[in-house]
C-alpha cells in the first residue's frame, strides 16, 4: 500500500471493517460517539458507519478532539501488543513477587486470558510465568544471603516462599547449590558457572 495512492471513504471503510494491518499508518479512523481514534487494523467492535470519521495521521485526530484507542495504540509509532503485555505483567511480577503467586488476578489486571499470558511470556522471555516470578525470587534471595545478616528463613519468607523447604528446593534447582552454601561464599559461586 503506497501513500501515494488516494484512498477512497469507501476502501478505507472495507479497510476498517476488515481490520486490515497493511492500511496501518496510511490513515486512521475515529468514532464520533467515542471520541476515540484508532489503527484500520484494531481489533475492537466494528463501529457504525455514520459514526466514523477518517484522518490522514495521528495528530490529526488528536487535534480533531479524538484519543488514543487503548487497544491498539495509534499515538504510537510501532506497537506491540504482546510486548505491551509483557512489560505490564513484568512491573506487576516485581511489585508482587513475594506474595502468592495469583495468575488468574494478574492476568485480569492484563485483560488476557492465563493461557495466553502463559504463551507470550514463554515466546518472549523463554520462562512461564511461575518460572520468571520464581527466578526473581531466588535472584532478591541471592542479594540478601550475600549480605549475610538476615536468617535464611526470614529470606525464604521476605522473597515469597511460603516454606523453608521450597525455598530450598527452588534455590537448588536455579543455582546447583542450597541457600547455606550460597551463604558461605558470599555468591562467589554465580561466577563458576559450574550450574548451567
Amino acid at each position: 500500500m503506497e501513500n501515494s495512492k488516494i484512498i477512497s471513504d469507501f476502501e478505507k471503510w472495507q479497510a476498517v471493517v476488515s481490520c486490515d494491518k497493511k492500511y496501518d499508518g496510511i490513515f486512521y479512523y475515529g468514532v464520533k460517539t467515542t471520541r476515540i481514534f484508532c489503527r484500520p487494523s484494531c481489533k475492537s467492535k466494528t463501529p457504525i458507519q455514520d459514526n466514523v470519521v477518517f484522518f490522514d495521521n495521528a495528530a490529526q485526530a488528536i487535534a480533531g478532539g479524538f484519543r488514543p484507542c487503548k487497544k491498539c495504540r495509534p499515538d504510537k509509532l510501532v506497537f506491540e501488543p504482546e510486548l505491551e503485555i509483557i512489560k505490564r505483567a513484568i512491573n506487576l511480577f516485581n511489585e508482587t513477587y513475594n506474595q502468592q503467586v495469583n495468575l488468574e488476578y494478574a492476568s485480569k489486571q492484563l485483560g488476557v486470558s492465563i493461557n495466553h499470558l502463559i504463551k507470550i511470556f514463554k515466546k518472549h522471555i523463554g520462562l512461564t510465568p511461575i518460572q520468571y516470578i520464581s527466578k526473581m525470587r531466588v535472584d532478591k534471595a541471592k542479594m540478601l544471603l550475600k549480605q549475610g545478616d538476615i536468617g535464611i528463613l526470614d529470606i525464604a519468607y521476605s522473597v515469597g516462599y511460603g516454606s523453608l523447604s521450597t525455598f530450598y528446593r527452588c534455590f537448588k534447582d536455579q543455582t546447583g547449590y542450597t541457600p547455606n552454601e550460597y551463604r558461605k561464599n558470599r555468591g562467589g559461586l554465580d561466577n563458576e558457572n559450574l550450574h548451567p
